[in-house]
């Protein structure tokens, strides 16, 4: 454990104090203090020199100058004012404190009170009185011998602390007291002293009477008679056992210390109160390559960089004189001759009475720092968002040139200086200074607010802060701020965007859903409960949707799992829902496949409910049907001609062939081979009679559709008959391109053939204005590439016009002078139910192209 240095001084029985090299004190002891009645800061540096007698001064700095000078221990003697204002005489003695080197770095002095002693050595001199009565009242330990060495006399504490009578003592033999590795230099000394008749003084061990060696200020002086022989010798024995151990404890102290701050992997320094450095660390000397001597005072200062010495010296006599600590940024010349930045720190080390003793110091290197820096710097200045730093009465201190863009200021040099709080909008400006107040009192924070710039121009900005301490220790605010006027603008957008979708959604009966397949997790919209008639919030599940699907749609739900466990992209159902009071619903569902945010599969989904829509197209449906049948009924007026000549054609073949047949009965003989030809061609166009009547009857009945396989190559051509009078009538020119190996389809074939004549109806009117060029009628068949068999009909009549295509296929549109415009309506209907679809587009030249798909029977 380490020992404190001011707590071992303060226990030592006498007054101490230490000294830095120029002999100004730094500490003293409490019996210091208590005897004078003089702290620190009254006898710290040169003020201790108050407590001494004024006509013993001159001679006291004389004599302390020359032990300093000599650098080895030494004594004095003078008077010291005690607290009551009596002076009493102490002999002051000083030892140097060295580092392992062997360099002297502090001074210890300890003070004993000899005020009783001499006295006593006076009347020795004198005779006054009886040997044995002086040297009794000395408190000390006291021997008198006589000038060739031999005891004569000791006090009553020298008896006490050797545990022998006087004439033991006076046999005894210096071995026997003095400690084996003191005894050479005791004896040297004493020889000495009695050889050139002065006093001496030394430190040795000398054993007590319970055996343990103890410590010992062996004062000797000589006692000379008037001539100035010496008559006897007077030995005072003051313990400082206790002192050579503080002692010892304060170097052992002193050397933990030095060997931690040279172990300190940090450049570590102190100075004397004046900033000239006293001591630097062991890894400071090697870093700079300059040696402790060299390095004392200022000579530490050649190490630094020119351009950062001024800098740095003006920091640290600033520091100097506020006496606060601090801190500078210079570079520092390393051996090889390579200068990096460092960071100096320092603080400063007060008495009890506050004043500065000593100042401490430790440089680090902040090269690695530096280029981080430097990089965050250019990170900072080529971000978009503003980074800025505020005091705390809001003057901008730093600003990247974004931060400079959004002020609406030419350059971020323009910027600083001024306060930021005139940029806040007025009506947020104390919501902006509460929240900066709370930055600077060590918080982080958020902020929305609106900024207007230096151009007059408003934007809504965030800021994200937290609390930066500057060198000086003040708390600054460090912030980002980012424009997101936008954002919020397409937030507000967004905002109502979601308003009108949820009222659309209710007004459209929709309602929107997830499905997490994994979990099972399902949220629905507030729609989609309103139309199930769930209860807002209840948790929804595959079970209670199966208890609402009717009986006879539940195989699309179970498709429609099994398919979302697959993994499938997109499925579309139309399923019928019933209601608690027994009322039904027709839904259509719409689901997509995605992914969530753990990856995991999720169905996005919309349900509308088409109940109104499906009741509507039932009713269209119906309306169309009876459309349909008017047309097929309109259409035998034009019709009639065409068939009665397609009818009259084989009646006449009939009538023909009759007569025939009766005039080769009639002939002798009769002519029966001819007779049973004839026979049979009037039979054949009696059929051909029947099936013409059958198919017109076929066209114009009202009928329920019937699907069967329908080949639609041979449907064509029965309709191409049927046409072709009124298309010769019509100067038309028809061209079929029949494809061959045509798949049938799946349909009515009445209808599929209702749906071509009224294609090729209308193309043969779209051309019956047309005499610049012939009028071509193109009718095929093909099958593409999706399973679909396509039937296309191309005129060269004379096109749309301006309306588009779509509105061809409206009910009631018609560009023909006495059209009805349903016959386009009716086809595409009747195409849709084929699950078909029926289109029209302009050809590169003149006339359109109608075209219709529908699937094939695979």
């Amino acid at each position: 454990m380490e020992i404190d240095q001011s707590e071992i001084l303060n226990a030592l029985p006498v007054m101490a104090w230490t000294t830095l090299l120029d002999g100004s004190v730094d500490f003293i002891n409490r019996l210091w203090w208590e005897y004078t009645g003089f702290r620190m800061g009254q006898s710290g540096g040169w003020e201790w020199q108050a407590a001494a007698e004024p006509s013993d001064l001159p001679q006291l700095r004389e004599e302390w100058q020359v032990i300093l000078k000599s650098g080895k221990p030494g004594e004095m003697e003078a008077r010291l004012r005690r607290l009551d204002g009596r002076y009493r005489r102490f002999l002051m003695q000083f030892n140097p404190l060295q580092d392992k080197a062997g360099r002297v770095v502090k001074w210890l002095g300890v003070a004993t009170d000899v005020e009783d002693v001499r006295p006593a050595e006076q009347k020795l001199r004198r005779g006054e009185l009886d040997l044995q009565l002086s040297i009794d009242s000395i408190s000390v330990p006291t021997e008198v011998t006589t000038a060739t060495g031999e005891v004569e006399g000791v006090n009553r504490p020298a008896l006490e602390f050797f545990g022998k009578t006087l004439n033991d003592l006076k046999e005894r033999k210096a071995s026997e007291v003095v400690h084996p590795d003191d005894l050479e230099q005791s004896i040297a000394v004493q020889l000495e002293a009695h050889r050139s008749r002065s006093a001496y003084n030394m430190e040795s061990r000398l054993r007590r009477a319970d055996g343990v060696y103890r410590w010992n200020n062996v004062l000797g002086m000589p006692l000379p008679d008037q001539p100035g022989n010496i008559l006897r010798w007077l030995d005072l024995l003051m313990d400082i056992d206790q002192r050579k151990r503080a002692e010892d404890a304060l170097a052992a102290s002193e050397r933990n210390l030095r060997l931690t701050i040279d172990t300190i992997p940090a450049l570590a320094w102190s100075a004397r109160p004046d900033g000239a450095a006293e001591f630097l660390s062991k890894h400071y000397l090697d870093y700079i390559g300059v040696s402790a001597e060299k390095a004392q005072g200022w000579g530490w200062s050649s190490a630094v960089h020119p351009d950062d010495l001024a800098g740095l010296t003006a920091i640290w006599k600033s520091l100097l004189a506020s006496g606060l600590p601090g801190e500078a940024e210079a570079r520092l010349r390393r051996f090889d001759g390579e200068y990096r930045w460092f960071i100096f720190r320092v603080s400063p080390l007060h008495d009890d009475s506050g004043n500065i003793v000593k100042w401490y110091g430790v440089n680090t290197d902040i090269e690695d720092r530096k280029h981080s820096e430097e990089s965050f710097r250019a990170i900072v200045e080529t971000t978009p968002e503003s980074v800025k730093v505020i005091a705390r009465e809001g003057t901008v201190l730093r600003v990247n040139s974004a931060g400079a863009v959004m002020a609406g200021v030419s350059s971020a040099d323009v910027l600083v200086g001024q306060n930021f709080f005139d940029f806040v909008a007025p009506e947020h400006r104390e919501k902006y200074r509460a929240f900066h107040d709370s930055i600077c009192a060590g918080q982080k924070a958020f902020i929305e607010f609106d900024l207007i710039n230096a151009l007059g121009v408003r934007r809504h900005v965030e800021t994200h802060a937290a609390p930066l301490r500057n060198g000086d220790r003040s708390v600054a605010q460090l912030g980002i701020t980012r424009d997101i006027t936008e954002r919020k603008q397409m937030e507000e957008r967004l905002r109502r965007s979601e308003a009108f979708l949820a009222e659309g959604q209710d007004l459209a009966r929709m309602g929107n859903l997830s499905w997490r397949v994994a979990s099972g997790d399902i949220v629905w919209s507030e729609q989609l409960y309103r139309i199930f008639e769930f209860e807002q919030g209840t948790r929804v599940t595959l079970d209670r949707i199966a208890s609402r699907i009717h009986p006879e749609d539940e195989p699309q739900l179970q498709d429609m799992v099994a398919r979302a466990k697959r993994g499938e992209s997109d499925f579309e159902y139309q399923p019928r829902i019933v209601l608690p009071d027994g009322s039904i619903k027709y839904l259509r569902l719409i689901a997509h496949r995605a992914r969530d945010d753990e990856d995991q599969v999720e169905y996005i989904g919309a349900v509308l409910d088409i109940t109104q829509r499906r009741r509507s197209e039932e009713a269209v449906e119906k309306l169309r049907s009876e459309l349909a049948q008017v047309t097929r009924v309109m259409s035998l007026g034009a019709l009639t001609a065409s068939i009665a000549h397609e009818v009259n054609q084989p009646l006449a073949g009939i009538l023909t062939n009759a007569s025939t047949c009766l005039r080769m009965l009639a002939s002798d003989p009769p002519n029966i081979e001819v007779a049973r030809e004839t026979a049979r061609r009037a039979i054949r166009d009696s059929n051909r009679a029947t099936d013409v009547i059958a198919r017109l009857r076929a066209l114009f009945s009202k009928r329920e559709v019937t699907n069967e396989p329908v080949d639609l190559n041979e449907a064509a051509r029965e309709v191409i008959a049927l046409s072709s009078s009124d298309l010769q009538r019509n100067r038309v020119m028809l061209r079929a391109e029949l494809a061959d190996d045509l798949p049938p389809v799946a349909g009515d074939r009445v209808q599929l053939q209702q749906v071509i004549m009224n294609l090729l109806r209308n193309a043969s009117d779209a051309m019956s204005v047309i005499d610049d060029r012939p009028r071509l009628l193109s009718v095929c068949t093909s099958r593409d590439a999706d399973g679909q068999v396509r039937f296309s009909v191309r005129d060269a009549g004379i096109g749309f016009g301006t309306e588009g295509t779509e509105r061809l296929f409206e009910a009631f549109y018609t560009t023909k002078s006495e059209g009805m415009g349903i016959g386009l309506s009716v086809s595409r209907s009747i195409v849709e139910r084929h699950n078909g679809r029926l289109w029209a587009q302009a050809n590169d030249g003149p006339g359109a192209t109608f075209s219709f798909s529908i699937p094939d029977c695979g």
